[in-house]
C-alpha cells in the first residue's frame, strides 16, 4: 500500500475547481431569467429520483442532475473515487482522494459547496478564539449551484450538473499535457448514480482527446503512443469518476494522539493556535476505526460494533479465498489489543456496492502491466476516525510471482507440469498481500525493521520470500511467506485501538501507551520505515530477512548459484516461444538485487530510533567497523564476473523475439538490436551494485564519519576495495574477460559521476578525484602493455574519458550518467537500463503520478 501509496504517505489533494460553472451550460438548467422558480414538485414531477442521503433527480433526456437542499449549514464530507481506470499512470480504479469537509449554505439566488479549513483551528470552546482563527485562513468555495426549484428559503434544489461533470481527478493532466476534456462525450451515469443511507455517489463518463496529435494530424495512428496499449484508441480516452457526499460520524469519538515511534506516517495533522506558548502547535492523530467494548471493564470483550471487511467477487479463484484467509489475519492484533471478534472478513454480497461507505472493500483490479497496490481510507479530518477502508490490489503481481518460481525451479523438464509448491507460494503471497494492504486502511503503515527482530515478519514489512537450500542441494519454496501475524504487528494495533477503563485520565493513557511501546523496545521491537535510496538504517530495508543483511545475501547468491545452475528451456512449458526465456531469466538473475541494496546501507550507515527525550531508547549509534568492511565485501561478491557471466549453452537458445512479444520495461535491453546482447545483464547487475554502493550521500558520510571514528573505514578505504575487486583485478580469459569490461567500464562511470555530484561533499568529491587519478595512470600503462586488444582498446577509451574525450578534466570531468532502473527512478529504456520493478513488487517510484492526491500506502 503505498507509502506510498502508504509507496506510505500523505500526499496532497488534487485541485478541485473553483466557484462557478466549469462547461459551458447545457439547456434546461433553470429558470427563465426573472421568471418565477418552481417549486420542487414542479420541478421534479417527471425526473427519476434517487433518495438517501441527499436526495438527487436525474433527468436523462436532458443529461441533467438536481439535488435536493435542506440541510443547510450542516457539515459533512465530500471526496472523489476513480471508478474505472486508464490501467497505466497511476489512474487505477478503486483510488480515493482525501476528503474534505463541506457544507452547503444559500447566498441569493445561488447554493454554495464550500469546504471547511480543518488545517488550522482552534482547540477550545470560546466562540472568539475559534473565530480569529477562521478569520485567519481561507476557505474555498467549490461551487455555486444555481436554484431551479424552491419549497421555501432552506428547502431548495439546485442544478449540480457542471459540478460533477468535471475533471475533478485532473485525469487530462495525469493522461498528458496534450490531453483536454470533451464536455459533449461527458456525461451523468445514471445506473451507476446511486444513492444509500449515509451517503450519495454520483458516476460520470469523462472523456478525454489528444489535442497535441490531433493537432498534428493523428500521427502515430492507432496503439503506437503511451496510451496505445490500453486503449482501443489511445487518442480518445473515456474514464470514470465517482463523487461522494458522505455524513460525518454521530459525535462521541476519541481521538488518539500520534507517537512517532508507533507504527504509522499518516495522520490527521492540524494546527492548534490555542495551545500554550512553547508547546508544539502542530497535533497529530493517529487513523484509526471507532471500536468500543461492549464492557469497557473487561480485559476482554466482544465490540459494540465490528469492522468488517468484503472482498471483490471479482478476484478470480483460488485467489479469492487467499484474500480472504489473509485478511482475516488482523483478527488476531484485535485480539491481542482486547477485542474479540472484532475484526471480520467476507465476500461482498451480490448486489452490493464497493462505494456504498458501510461496505470496507479489497478491491481486485486488472491493469496493462503488475503495479502496485495500496490501501487508501476515507478518514473525518477533524478526528482521524476512518470511516471506510478501501484496499486495491493489482492483478499480475500472482503471475509474476509464478514467473519467478519457473525460474527459480526450472520445472517443465519431463511433463511440463509445474511444480506444485509454485501455486503454493503464489498463494502464501497473496495472503501476506491481503493482510499487508488491509493493514494500511486499519492505520498502520510499513516497517521495514519488522524481519530483523526476531519475533515473527510483520505484515507491513516486505519480505523476501525464503528460499530454502535442501541438504540435496535443491531449492525449497514451501515455506516463502510464513503463515499469520508477527509480534509488531499485534503491538501497532495494541497502541492504536487499545481501550482504557472509563476512569482513566489522558496522563494515565499517555503513560500506558508510552510503557507499551518501551517495554516492546526491550524486547527488539521497534517501528522503522525505508527511505528508498536515502535509507541508512542497517535493518530498515525492504526485500531483506534477517538479523544480518551481509549474511542473507551470502546466502541469496548460493541460492542464485543453484538456479542459475539449473536454469534451461525448462523454465518455460513445452510450446511456449523459445524468446520467453529472456523474462524468465531476469528475476533468476538478478535475484539478489535488493539484498544487495540492503547490505549497502550498513556501509557509511545509522543505526538510530524514532526516539522521544528521555525514553531510554538509543538515539544514534555508527555501523561498527567490522560490520561495515564485511558489508563492503559482501556488496563486491555481486560483481565478480564469473558470477555475472552467462554459459554459452544458455545464450545459444535465446532468439530474436518474434512478432507481437516485443522487449519491454522488464527485459533487459543492450546493443545488439534483435540479439540477446551478453552483456546487458551484466551491466544491470553492476548499475545497480553501484547505484547503491557509489552513492554521492554513502561517500560524504563515509568520509565524515571515519573522521569522527577512526575504526570505521574511510571512503578511501571503500573505494580502494571496489577497484581491487574489479579495475585492478586480474582479467580472465574468454567471455568472463569481456564481462570484467563491462563491469569496469560502469566502475569508471560511476566514479565519474561521482565526483561530479551535487549531492557529495567536496572533501568526498575530492577522495574520488584523487582515485581517478589513479585509476588513469593504471588505465594508460595498460593501454600500452595489455596483449589483448579489446582490453587495449577499453583502456585506451578509459583515458580518453577520464583525461577530457568524454568532457572529462583529467579529474573526472562531466558526470556520467548512472544507470536508470534504481529505487531512485528512471526515464526512458536505454541498452543499459535495469528492469523495471522489484521480483516480487513492483518498485513504487517507477509508477509515474501514482497516487497524486490520495491517502495511500502502496
Amino acid at each position: 500500500m503505498n507509502p506510498k501509496w502508504q509507496t506510505c504517505t500523505v500526499l496532497p489533494a488534487l485541485l478541485l475547481g473553483v466557484a462557478g460553472s466549469l462547461f459551458a451550460q447545457r439547456a434546461g438548467s433553470g429558470a427563465a431569467a426573472g421568471g418565477p422558480v418552481p417549486t420542487i414538485e414542479q420541478r421534479t414531477g417527471s425526473l427519476q429520483k434517487k433518495d438517501g442521503f441527499v436526495p438527487i433527480y436525474l433527468d436523462t433526456k436532458t443529461d441533467r442532475l438536481y439535488m435536493e437542499v435542506s440541510k443547510f449549514n450542516t457539515e459533512f464530507l465530500y471526496t472523489r473515487h476513480i471508478a474505472d481506470g486508464a490501467g497505466t499512470n497511476g489512474l487505477n480504479r478503486g483510488a480515493v482522494s482525501q476528503a474534505l469537509v463541506v457544507k452547503f449554505s444559500r447566498v441569493g439566488p445561488k447554493v454554495l459547496l464550500t469546504a471547511e479549513n480543518t488545517k488550522w483551528r482552534a482547540g477550545v470552546d470560546e466562540p472568539a478564539q475559534q473565530d480569529a482563527v477562521r478569520q485567519a485562513f481561507p476557505v474555498s468555495v467549490l461551487a455555486a449551484f444555481p436554484i431551479v426549484g424552491e419549497d421555501a428559503d432552506d428547502h431548495v434544489l439546485v442544478d449540480a450538473t457542471d459540478f460533477l461533470v468535471r475533471d475533478a481527478q485532473d485525469f487530462s493532466g495525469r493522461l498528458g499535457a496534450s490531453y483536454r476534456q470533451d464536455v459533449q462525450r461527458s456525461m451523468i451515469i445514471p445506473e451507476n448514480t446511486k444513492n444509500f443511507p449515509l451517503n450519495t455517489e454520483v458516476e460520470t463518463l469523462l472523456t478525454f482527446t489528444d489535442e497535441g496529435r490531433a493537432a498534428a494530424g493523428g500521427r502515430g495512428g492507432f496503439g503506437e503512443g503511451p496510451l496505445g496499449a490500453v486503449s482501443p484508441d489511445e487518442h480518445n480516452i473515456t474514464l470514470r469518476e465517482r463523487q461522494s457526499f458522505i455524513q460525518l460520524p454521530p459525535a462521541g469519538y476519541k481521538p488518539r494522539i500520534w507517537d512517532p515511534r508507533y507504527g504509522s506516517t499518516v495522520t490527521t495533522t492540524y494546527n492548534d493556535w490555542s495551545r500554550p506558548i512553547g508547546e508544539p502547535r502542530t497535533v497529530h492523530y493517529v487513523h484509526r476505526f471507532r471500536l468500543e467494548k461492549k464492557d469497557p471493564n473487561a480485559a476482554v470483550s466482544d465490540p459494540i460494533k465490528p469492522i468488517v471487511y468484503y472482498v471483490d467477487r471479482g478476484a478470480p479463484e483460488p485467489i479469492r479465498t487467499a484474500l480472504l484467509e489473509g485478511a482475516r489475519w488482523w483478527s488476531d492484533a484485535f485480539l491481542a489489543a482486547g477485542f474479540s471478534n472484532a475484526f471480520k472478513v467476507e465476500l461482498l454480497p451480490e448486489g452490493a456496492d464497493p462505494f456504498d461507505v458501510r461496505y470496507n472493500v479489497i478491491m481486485w483490479v486488472e491493469g496493462e502491466n503488475r503495479a502496485f497496490s495500496n490501501g487508501a481510507e476515507v478518514v473525518d479530518p477533524r478526528t482521524g476516525e476512518i470511516l471506510k477502508g478501501e484496499v486495491t490490489l493489482t492483478a499480475g503481481r500472482e503471475r509474476q510471482d509464478f514467473l519467478i518460481t519457473d525460474a527459480l525451479l526450472s520445472p517443465y523438464k519431463t511433463d511440463g507440469k509445474p511444480d506444485p509448491q509454485q501455486l503454493q507460494l503464489v498463494l502464501q503471497r497473496i495472503r501476506q498481500l491481503a493482510a499487508h494492504e488491509s493493514g494500511h486502511t486499519i492505520g498502520l503503515s510499513h516497517n521495514h525493521a519488522a524481519t530483523a527482530n526476531g519475533h515473527g515478519e510483520s505484515v507491513e514489512d516486505y519480505p523476501f520470500p525464503k528460499i530454502r537450500i535442501t541438504p540435496d542441494g535443491k531449492l525449497d519454496l514451501s515455506h516463502a511467506y510464513e503463515p499469520g501475524l508477527g509480534e509488531w504487528d499485534k503491538i501497532s494495533i495494541t497502541y492504536a485501538y487499545k481501550q482504557f477503563p472509563p476512569n482513566t485520565t489522558p496522563e494515565q493513557e499517555r503513560a500506558g501507551l508510552n510503557k507499551f511501546l518501551m517495554d516492546a523496545e526491550k524486547q527488539g521491537l521497534y517501528y522503522m520505515i525505508d527511505n528508498g535510496p536515502t535509507s541508512i538504517h542497517p535493518h530498515s530495508s525492504q526485500w531483506d530477512n534477517g538479523p544480518s543483511s551481509s549474511a542473507e545475501l551470502d546466502r541469496l547468491l548460493k541460492v542464485r548459484e543453484i538456479a542459475m545452475k539449473n536454469f534451461s528451456e525448462a523454465a518455460i512449458r513445452p510450446g511456449y516461444p523459445m524468446a520467453m526465456l529472456e523474462d524468465t531469466l531476469v528475476p533468476v538473475y538478478l535475484l539478489h538485487r535488493y539484498q544487495t541494496e540492503a547490505v549497502s546501507q550498513s556501509i557509511g550507515g545509522l543505526n538510530y530510533r524514532y526516539a522521544l527525550r528521555g525514553d531510554g531508547q538509543m538515539v544514534t549509534k555508527m555501523i561498527p567497523g567490522d560490520e561495515q568492511r564485511a558489508a563492503i565485501a559482501a556488496v563486491l561478491k555481486t560483481l565478480d564476473p564469473q558470477m555475472l557471466t552467462l554459459p554459452e549453452s544458455l545464450l545459444a537458445i535465446l532468439p530474436p523475439r518474434p512478432p507481437n512479444l516485443p522487449r519491454t520495461q522488464e527485459s533487459f535491453q543492450g546493443y545488439t538490436g534483435p540479439a540477446f546482447d551478453p552483456m546487458a545483464p551484466v551491466r544491470a547487475a553492476a548499475d545497480n551494485t553501484l547505484n547503491a554502493l557509489l552513492d554521492p550521500e554513502r561517500a560524504t558520510r563515509l568520509q565524515e564519519f571515519h573522521v569522527r571514528d577512526s575504526s570505521l573505514p574511510s571512503l578511501e578505504e571503500m573505494l580502494d576495495s571496489t577497484l581491487k575487486a574489479t579495475w585492478y583485478a586480474a582479467t580472465p580469459q574468454g567471455p568472463a574477460g569481456q564481462t570484467k569490461m563491462t563491469v569496469d567500464e560502469s566502475v569508471l562511470e560511476h566514479m565519474v559521476s561521482l565526483s561530479n555530484s551535487n549531492t557529495a561533499s567536496p572533501l568526498a568529491k575530492a577522495v574520488v578525484k584523487a582515485e581517478l587519478v589513479k585509476m588513469r595512470a593504471f588505465a594508460s600503462d595498460h593501454a600500452k602493455d595489455a596483449s589483448n586488444p579489446d582490453l587495449q582498446a577499453f583502456y585506451a577509451a578509459a583515458v580518453d574519458q577520464m583525461a577530457g574525450g568524454r568532457g572529462g578534466n583529467g579529474g573526472g570531468g562531466a558526470a556520467a550518467p548512472a544507470a536508470a532502473g534504481g529505487r531512485g527512478g528512471r526515464g526512458g529504456l536505454t541498452p543499459t537500463s535495469i528492469p523495471a520493478g522489484a521480483p516480487i513488487e513492483p518498485d513504487l517510484t517507477f509508477i509515474q503520478n501514482a497516487n497524486d492526491g490520495y491517502v495511500a500506502q502502496p
